[in-house]
């Protein structure tokens, strides 16, 4: 079960209304509903004066009881979010219906102080504190320490119940899920019990180990978070130089921009694009996914000027897709990231061998997802997919019949060991339609089939796969978003080399010398993921920004902005 927290929870005043959520609760902390018909009693006129912030004026009877009635409503549906009223009963049905958040003697523990230490510094994370009252918590302690009432004890522990919940889910999980993004993303966020650690942190009352335990483990979430750190720092310093638009700037230009570049890269005071300034613009651009010429184009100049909020918020967004993928990703596991274009092997948590890829085109994209190499098959033939075969292969047969000679293919009828070889010139294909196409299209292996000399099986139903290729070309451009969503891998005897069994390795040597397709199952399934980061953190600690080239960045922006608390409107 994925605990979601509703949005509306977090504002000042809507907190305490939503947090009343149980008949139970009510009754254990004096809340009575008594309140509900006007009754005149400290507790009552506590709750309408809670309820007067929210409708600004002295409220009706009646609409203290609509209120009450609609926080005390039967059941709610499927689509309210985490956590719903049943699930903040069930957690104090736990604690016997007793305050959790504070001691005999009316005081906040150090649970409590551990929760709001944690929720306070929520934005380290990219997330925004006041998500979970995190300001309205440190109040209600302040006060508490000093004395409180019965209210604000029952205030303060249904706040902090909530906001360590939300909290929790959010930091684990996600605040949004994959799908309201993109429905490209196909990993399933983990699913995390968060209840039964939460109480046996509280019996402990030590909250630390399970705070701590909540963010993805994975080291490129926390070097991810630790350039969002960095970031605010520049932030917090005024940001960076802006360089104006203009013309080029290279080895040698006296451009009077030039010292405005030289300070925005960090380097010495001067005018001069010397060696040491196009060194630092390549590097630049190779960290920004731009070709790394050294020169200074407009492109250049865009990522440069680029705010430092922006790159803020760009790595939040990164940040929350690390909350989407497995909490083990296997180890080893082969992982490629379709923004940088690039595969990394990796065993014990560090990189061990990493490559560039080839992925699908912003038309036909590669689908995020997580899968296990089970095999390799050496001289691949290509079997050609229906979608490429009808949108591709079709239109050239209507106006030569000849076009699969020369592409290398055969055209196959029936399946299996049943599949027989037409002649494609006695086919009359302007009767053939993108509906009913009885073919199917097939290369056998050799130098010109474009799975080369390998091809690495998975086991998805999305007909992807990794793959050699004998264009090696294309590996040398910066943006690679060049498949129909297979990823084509340099260096692909390799990957096979670095992932098999020694007694695998001799069958791929034996294999490579005979043309024919060979089937290697692999002993040790490897665990492989493909994902999407437009901002990642290298081992070095350098922060990297590739091209969102499927169009992520604002939905997810646009989504996580719909799931944010909202503010109640001021008369």
């Amino acid at each position: 079960m994925v605990w979601r927290l509703n949005p509306g929870l977090v504002d000042k005043e809507n907190a305490v209304m939503q947090l009343r959520t149980s008949r139970r609760m009510l009754l254990a902390t004096g809340l009575v509903l008594a309140a509900a018909c006007g009754r005149e009693n400290p507790v009552g006129t506590g709750l309408k004066e809670r309820l007067a912030s929210v409708f600004h004026d002295e409220p009706s009877p009646d609409e203290t009881r609509a209120a009450l009635l609609r926080q005390l409503r039967t059941a709610p549906g499927p689509s309210t979010a985490f956590p719903s009223r049943q699930t903040i009963d069930d957690f104090y049905a736990v604690h016997a219906y007793r305050l959790v958040w504070s001691d005999a003697d009316g005081k906040p523990t150090p649970a409590a102080a551990t929760l709001i230490a944690a929720l306070g510094r929520a934005g380290e994370h990219g997330l925004n504190p006041e998500d979970y009252a995190a300001s309205r918590l440190e109040a209600l302690d302040t006060q508490l320490r000093g004395s409180g009432s019965a209210l604000r004890l029952a205030d303060f522990d249904l706040l902090a119940t909530v906001g360590c919940f939300r909290y929790a889910s959010d930091l684990a999980t996600g605040r949004v899920h994959p799908d309201e993004v993109n429905s490209a993303w196909k990993s399933e966020a983990p699913e995390l019990d968060i209840r039964k650690p939460l109480d046996d942190a509280l019996a402990r009352n030590d909250l630390a180990p399970f705070l701590e335990s909540l963010p993805p483990q994975h080291p490129g979430y926390a070097r991810l978070r630790q350039a969002l750190v960095k970031l605010r720092e520049i932030e917090a310093a005024g940001g960076w130089q802006v360089i104006p638009a203009g013309p080029k700037m290279k080895s040698g230009s006296t451009d009077p921009r030039v010292a405005l570049l030289r300070h925005r890269l960090g380097l010495a005071a001067g005018n001069r694009f010397d060696t040491a300034l196009t060194k630092s613009v390549r590097r630049f651009q190779e960290l920004h996914g731009i070709d790394p010429d050294g020169v200074v184009s407009d492109a250049t100049i865009a990522e440069l000027n680029q705010s430092v909020t922006d790159r803020i918020r760009q790595v939040e967004l990164n940040l929350e897709r690390w909350r989407w993928i497995p909490r083990t990703l296997g180890d080893p596991h082969v992982l490629v990231n379709i923004p940088g274009f690039d595969l990394v092997l990796s065993r014990k948590g560090v990189t061990a061998w990493h490559t560039r890829v080839v992925a699908g085109k912003v038309f036909t994209p590669t689908p995020l997802f997580s899968d296990r190499i089970v095999a390799i098959v050496i001289h691949p033939p290509w079997n050609v997919p229906e979608s490429i075969a009808v949108n591709e292969y079709l239109p050239e047969l209507r106006k030569d019949r000849d076009a699969l000679e020369r592409h290398g293919l055969k055209l196959l009828e029936g399946s299996g060991d049943k599949a027989r070889e037409v002649n494609p010139r006695k086919v009359d294909w302007d009767h053939v339609s993108e509906d009913k196409f009885p073919y199917r299209l097939r290369q056998d292996p050799g130098a010109e089939n474009p799975l080369g000399q390998v091809k690495f099986v998975l086991t998805n139903d999305f007909q992807v796969y990794l793959h050699d290729t004998p264009g090696g070309h294309a590996f040398n451009k910066t943006e690679r978003d060049l498949s129909h969503g297979c990823i084509r891998v340099e260096n692909a005897l390799e990957l096979a080399n670095q992932i098999v069994s020694d007694a695998e390795k001799i069958e791929i040597i034996e294999a490579l010398d005979d043309p024919e397709e060979k089937h290697i199952a692999l002993a040790s399934k490897i665990p492989v993921h493909i994902f999407y980061w437009t901002a990642w953190a290298d081992e070095a600690g350098n922060l990297h920004f590739g091209p969102d080239v499927y169009g992520f960045d604002a939905p997810q922006r646009e989504a996580l902005d719909r799931a944010a608390p909202k503010k109640p409107k001021r008369a």
